[in-house]
């Protein structure tokens, strides 16, 4: 099923100056599908297939994919065109039973229209893909559009291939716009990331529960995915992909060192639901705090306070940053610069996506975007931290999707 918001997407595309646009990226072309690319996707490379979302709301979605997945497509997207992938196969349903399989399989080949000499690519072929796609463009009058292709994902090779496949075509980026349009989610994206930050933190309470002098950050690695297995297990669910970024002791960037008294724990992490990625971090002590690590992270709850109360819908990104940093500084730390306190979820695996909490972003927040929003400091000598809420955004404000505390919590002896 499409996740797009026909009508919203529409307004965006048109105001952008495309009459349509069109999605290489795999991840795009489910959103706007609602079925994936298949085993190409894995090439990461233009013409696996492309979704064509025009602006005119009364023009449907088309589709371009490989020829062994295009029946599973048209049960989504009536118009799908397909090109020929380099996995052989025949389909005998409701052929005659007469004369040897090999025969059989040659029949169907000839009933499919394939053509004397036809030769299958070593992947799949650009060009054939992209016939398919001028195709889907022509049957909406959209042959010689002003198209806006994801040339944040398209490889520099295949842009110029793409045009010369189109020469009518006023090509454009159109990766700003898919970002704009996947900034607000749906309530599928919304339910995705809800159990996304429930397994992350059944896997963050497995690891508290769990630590011990002497663990390295492969072994609260270990404690965290088994948090995650149980939970998935309690809800009779698969275990998902997850991934996490452990710092143990006074060396933040280091290979980290072993738990003991008074080691700083930084537990950045997430879990990936149908490529929908959460992300979640919260910083634990062994033993008693220092004064400069309670002092720290004090500083840190008071900027991400300050923060989340401008996360509101109308309030510029930027403003959101400018209020992170002022908290910061009035806590004593002049001169803290940080790129970005956070950023959009939900565009891919990666749990980092646009848009960004940083100084320089013009985007006013809407209702249902989904934000991971941040913290960090990173001090060599004490340790790694990383204060960190999934959020979404409300009617009037902001709550978080998380439920544990956000203080330094103390673990051990």
């Amino acid at each position: 099923m499409s996740l797009v918001d026909r009508r919203r997407a529409s307004t965006l595309i048109a105001s952008a100056g495309f009459d349509a646009l069109v999605i290489a990226e795999p991840e795009g072309f489910a959103y706007v599908t609602g079925v994936p690319q298949g085993v190409p996707a894995l090439f990461r490379r233009a013409g696996a297939g492309f979704a064509v979302l025009p602006a005119d709301p009364a023009l449907s979605v088309g589709a371009v994919i490989g020829d062994l997945y295009v029946a599973a497509a048209r049960s989504a997207i009536p118009d799908v065109r397909s090109h020929p992938l380099w996995m052989e196969h025949a389909d005998l349903t409701g052929a005659s039973g007469d004369g040897s399989i090999q025969d059989r399989i040659a029949r169907s080949w000839r009933r499919a229209g394939r053509p004397i000499g036809f030769a299958r690519p070593a992947t799949f072929d650009l060009g054939l893909a992209l016939q398919a796609l001028a195709e889907v463009l022509a049957a909406r009058g959209l042959f010689g559009a002003r198209l806006g292709f994801d040339l944040d994902y398209i490889a520099a090779s295949d842009a110029a291939a793409i045009q010369n496949a189109l020469p009518a075509a006023r090509i454009g980026n159109g990766t700003p716009v898919l970002d704009r349009i996947r900034m607000v989610k749906t309530a599928i994206e919304i339910e995705r990331l809800t159990l996304a930050v429930e397994l992350a933190e059944a896997g963050l309470i497995s690891l508290a529960g769990g630590i011990a002098a002497g663990h390295t950050a492969a072994d609260l690695h270990g404690l965290f995915r088994h948090g995650i297995e149980a939970e998935a297990g309690r809800r009779a669910i698969p275990v998902p992909p997850s991934w996490d970024y452990i710092a143990v002791g006074r060396e933040p960037w280091g290979p980290g060192g072993t738990v003991e008294r008074r080691a700083i724990i930084k537990a950045d992490v997430g879990c990936v639901v149908a490529n929908y990625s959460s992300d979640t971090s919260r910083n634990y002590v062994f033993g008693k705090a220092t004064t400069d690590q309670t002092e720290l992270h004090l500083s840190l709850e008071a900027a991400f306070a300050a923060g989340m109360a401008t996360i509101k819908p109308g309030v510029l990104l930027s403003t959101v940053h400018h209020a992170a940093t002022q908290a910061l500084e009035e806590a004593g730390l002049v001169g803290f610069s940080r790129g970005h306190f956070g950023h959009g979820l939900g565009h891919s695996f990666f749990s980092e996506q646009w848009p960004f909490i940083a100084a320089d972003c013009d985007v006013p927040i809407e209702p249902d975007m989904v934000l991971a929003f941040e913290i960090p400091i990173y001090v060599t000598g004490i340790g790694a931290f990383n204060l960190e809420d999934q959020l979404i955004v409300t009617a009037d404000g902001s709550r978080s999707m998380n439920t544990l505390p956000r203080h330094l919590a103390i673990l051990g002896p």
